[in-house]
């Protein structure tokens, strides 16, 4: 850097400094003047008489009647005395004639723009609608509206059959089980199709779908896939299922055996979305949002409203207790309520949880900053908002907010109770699943008697009368006439003949229809007890007749054994 660089830089620097310091000056004698003007102000406020207004929002702000006098109480009047004893200056209470923030009606800021008030005291919601009449001062807190409701006698979360997974798993676990049969019945088509040389059996799609539905439920399958692919369908979806079956069960242990209480609503939106019914106070900063925002109106759409002009505890008798309404107010109120009806609960045969009759949203319906409000154009704005500019900053005003409320939560979503019984709410989708099952299983079992009839129509119409082969025969050859069996009570043919029709086994024939086999207790009269077809052996200490099926292969018939009922009844089936 050259010599003139260097020049350059320092000349820079000394008019840094010179215009630095020649702010600093004018800094100070701007805060020299607005000192000197405070100060005339405050010499001046000593003598004024103010008219203040406020609202009925107890604990923040009300009055109330001494010796005949109206005065203010709750907090926004200690900080007015803070102010007075302060500067000095006297005031007397103004009641406006309808406890609300209407500019046209008889409310608090009607009697600011009129001049029937200088100041109101309350924790009045710093809306833009006002701008033009009234003037805020600094922002004393930001207010939340909360809801207020009765606590229900149980959990909303619903039925604990849902509770593991949320909406989108189930969504997912839907789509699956409709998918993941079609798509293992393609593969397999695909493989048998490509690898011929394998001969592995084609599933039905309806096995493949089956095979889904049953391993979702831990059933065990008939298939038995003999190529590697296959198997490989197969037991990626068993793993699947029982990774989400052990999740399942552990969050549903979980579910059951903590207590986790959860509330109907969980966002505003639902107020509107569920049609709940709410009441809040008239006139108050929910009103005149609902009437300003339309955004914010369209999120109660579908609720029923209602507005009082009740006080707080009237308004949990009347509406909350009585019609089940929610109470949307201010939360320090709301909480003071809450904490006063829990003072009232205080006798000791009554249980700790039975106290606590009322819940509060740990979300809130509206934020919005509240402030002090004056007149338009008041002398004393600067002044007045310098020191409670002090207030905020001090913490003071969230200090006397809380200033009677226990430091703990007063009655909180979650009471902490230890014992978790199973509840019947717990089943009510148990009864649901069972009840749905039933009319869907009765729904097919019509289906299938509607099909039965119908393929039994369309077989007569399509195949002839097939010759019965449990009456005497009118063939000629005597060897083949059936004999009666008088003391069994029926008539049979000859064995080898009960099995074909014109040459054809039964199980050949178009229509497949299987006839019955003799009764078990026939099996040892003539012909079958002479017949080369049946022969009777002891197997094992046990008695059986050895027969011959139609299929060529031989079975064992127990001989007198319950298991004997069972293999006819089972043989009937087929």
């Amino acid at each position: 850097m050259g010599l003139v660089d260097l020049v350059m830089v320092g000349l820079c620097l000394n008019a840094t400094c010179m215009d630095m310091d020649y702010m600093d000056d004018e800094a100070n004698e701007i805060s020299q003047a607005r000192k000197d003007r405070f100060k005339e102000l405050a010499s001046e406020l000593k003598n004024e008489h103010f008219k203040i207004t406020t609202t009925e929002n107890k604990p923040l702000s009300y009055t109330e009647y001494v010796n005949d006098t109206l005065v203010g109480r709750g907090s926004a009047f200690q900080f007015i005395d803070i102010l007075m004893d302060k500067y000095g200056f006297t005031y007397e209470v103004v009641k406006p004639r309808q406890n609300s923030l209407e500019q046209d009606g008889d409310g608090v800021f009607s009697q600011l723009i009129h001049g029937e008030a200088d100041i109101a005291a309350a924790f009045l919601p710093v809306m833009p609608a006002f701008w033009d009449f009234i003037d805020y001062s600094r922002a004393l807190d930001e207010g939340e509206w909360v809801v207020l409701m009765k606590r229900p006698p149980e959990s909303a979360t619903g039925s604990g059959l849902w509770a593991p997974f949320t909406l989108d798993v189930w969504i997912l676990i839907l789509v699956s089980l409709l998918v993941v049969g079609p798509i293992i019945y393609f593969l397999i088509v695909l493989q048998t199709r490509l690898c011929k040389e394998d001969k592995a059996p084609i599933y039905p799609l309806p096995s493949c779908v089956w095979f889904v539905y049953g391993a979702l439920l831990k059933q065990g399958s008939t298939l038995s896939p003999i190529t590697d692919s296959s198997r490989l369908l197969f037991a990626t979806w068993w793993i699947f299922i029982t990774i989400l079956t052990a999740f399942y069960t552990a969050n549903l242990t979980a579910f059951l055996t903590l207590s986790k209480f959860t509330l109907p609503v969980n966002k505003v939106e639902d107020i509107g979305a569920k049609k709940y019914s709410w009441v809040t106070h008239k006139g108050s900063a929910i009103e005149e949002s609902i009437k300003q925002i339309d955004e914010f109106r369209n999120v109660f759409l579908g609720s029923k409203s209602e507005y009082s002009d009740e006080s707080g505890e009237e308004m949990l008798a009347n509406w909350v207790l009585k019609r089940n309404y929610m109470y949307i107010g201010e939360k320090p109120i709301v909480e003071y309520l809450m904490y006063d009806d829990y003072m009232h609960r205080t006798d000791p045969t009554i249980a700790e949880n039975d106290r606590c009759t009322f819940v509060i949203t740990k979300w809130d319906v509206l934020r919005i900053s509240r402030a002090f409000a004056f007149k338009k154009d008041f002398k004393y704005y600067e002044l007045f908002n310098e020191l409670i500019q002090h207030l905020v900053e001090s913490g003071i005003i969230k200090y006397k907010l809380r200033e009677d409320l226990p430091n703990t939560a007063i009655c909180p979503l979650d009471l902490g109770s230890n014992e978790r019984q199973l509840r019947n709410a717990d089943l009510l989708m148990t009864y649901v699943i069972v009840g749905a099952g039933f009319i869907v299983s009765l729904t097919v079992f019509l289906i299938e008697l509607a099909v039965a009839h119908f393929k039994s129509n369309e077989l007569k119409v399509r195949t002839p009368k097939l010759q019965n082969l449990f009456t005497e025969s009118n063939n000629n050859n005597n060897n083949n006439k059936p004999k009666r069996n008088r003391k069994a009570g029926f008539e049979f043919a000859n064995f080898e003949d009960n099995n074909h029709v014109n040459g054809k086994l039964w199980h050949e024939m178009d229509g497949a229809v299987h006839p019955p086999p003799p009764p078990y207790h026939a099996l040892f009269h003539p012909p079958f007890a002479n017949s080369p077809n049946g022969i009777k052996k002891n197997i094992n200490g046990r008695d059986y007749w050895v027969v011959k099926s139609v299929y060529g292969d031989t079975k064992l018939i127990p001989v007198r054994t319950p298991s004997a009922l069972l293999f006819q009844h089972s043989q009937s089936n087929n």
